[in-house]
């Protein structure tokens, strides 16, 4: 892979640092292992902005290659599980987010913008049937899924219909600005297709939240609260507001498009080294886990073992692993992923965990893993050793 590029793709400045470099962690989210030889980031000292080299040949992957959670209309990620175990799915957070944050009117012209199958916009039509709504992807992929809820023509795979300009009272976009080798360019097209005074809400990841983020591969962009002010304000929206509350690992960006979009000089007095030492943390934080996985898997040699979690952090332990013919499942309470295979272990529910399985290497956001598996009863009901991240 190539090392990124000589310029910060959000502020045009050449200070970059680069901060991460390690062969064999990244990952697309199509969840198949990095077949490349490098995954590298570079930290911009003028925004804090954190960017990797896009794939090469990006068109291409996203028409063809991508097909995330294409075979099941309801196929979702899990955002929590609740007290009683009943899992809320992360289309369902957003849905629920984006009505708290906007008014849904009857007639409210709402496009998804890089949707995928537009799970969120479903859920949100479902609820709201007078709102009407619009696709927009880079792939025709998905175009039976939409079928189900938005009429033909206001569906666009590839390119945006010239009808659509200055359109549509709100433009919706979750977890696409990341996957862009030009994010200013991704804002100021979501800018054309809004009507003057129209919103613009975009959720993106927040790498400080969920260090995950940062050895996805098919993610060319890493925000930080900064580095998104920059971006939207520095395009010409108002009123930009950035939400890192709402959703627990990701931001929100919530932004009116004026009647004139003037891309002006963007100042800011904002204090960014601690956003600086935090992207640096995120990095070390990476190679360190790999250091300790093989010190781990040194000093426990022997005996089955599973790993929790099928997801990036799960997909990073097994291939960080020097013997994976150990690991006899992965463990995780997504109903959708149960029952696949993941490098050829199965998927399993917790309830299923090997009886013979001594070790549980924990794929979990480190911010959450303890607890969650403190919940799982199953993992205790015999004595294993657990590796936290």
């Amino acid at each position: 892979m190539a090392s990124p590029r000589q310029v910060c793709c959000i502020c045009g400045s050449p200070r970059l640092e680069e901060m991460f470099a390690s062969r064999g962690i990244g990952f697309t989210l199509a969840q198949r292992p990095n077949d490349l030889t490098l995954t590298s980031a570079a930290l911009c000292l003028e925004c804090s902005h954190v960017q990797t080299p896009p794939l090469e040949d990006i068109a291409s992957y996203y028409d063809t290659g991508y097909s995330f959670q294409l075979s099941n209309a309801e196929e979702d990620d899990i955002y929590s599980v609740q007290p009683d175990g009943a899992c809320l799915f992360r289309s369902q957070h957003q849905a629920d987010s984006v009505e708290r944050l906007h008014e849904l009117t009857d007639g409210l012209k709402i496009l998804d913008y890089g949707c995928g199958k537009a799970r969120t916009l479903s859920l949100l039509v479902g609820k709201h049937p007078g709102i009407v709504p619009y696709t927009f992807d880079v792939s025709d992929i998905y175009c039976t899924l939409w079928d189900r809820f938005v009429p033909k023509a206001n569906q666009a795979p590839y390119s945006l219909p010239d009808g659509w300009q200055g359109g549509m009272d709100l433009v919706l976009s979750f977890f696409a600005l990341e996957h862009s080798a030009d994010p200013c360019g991704f804002v100021r097209q979501i800018a054309e297709v809004v009507r003057p005074g129209g919103k613009v809400h975009v959720v993106i990841p927040n790498m400080y939240r969920n260090i995950s983020d940062l050895v996805v591969i098919d993610h060319a962009q890493h925000f930080s609260g900064a580095s998104l002010r920059r971006l939207f304000e520095g395009a010409g929206y108002t009123d930009v507001v950035i939400d890192d509350t709402t959703h627990r690992a990701a931001f929100i960006v919530i932004a009116t498009r004026p009647e004139t979009m003037t891309e002006g000089i963007f100042r800011s007095e904002e204090n960014l080294e601690p956003i600086l030492k935090g992207a640096r943390d995120v990095a070390h934080t990476w190679s360190d886990i790999a250091a300790r996985i093989a010190d781990f898997e040194e000093d426990h040699p022997d005996g089955p073992a599973v790993i929790y979690g099928s997801g990036v952090y799960g997909m990073f332990v097994a291939l960080t692993l020097h013997d994976r013919s150990r690991i006899k499942a992965f463990l995780d309470a997504n109903p959708y992923r149960q029952g696949r295979d993941l490098l050829g272990v199965p998927i399993l529910p917790p309830d299923a965990v090997p009886q013979d399985a001594g070790i549980v290497y924990v794929g979990l956001n480190p911010k959450d893993a303890r607890s969650i598996i403190e919940g799982v009863a199953a993992l205790h009901r015999r004595p294993r050793e657990f590796f936290f991240l």
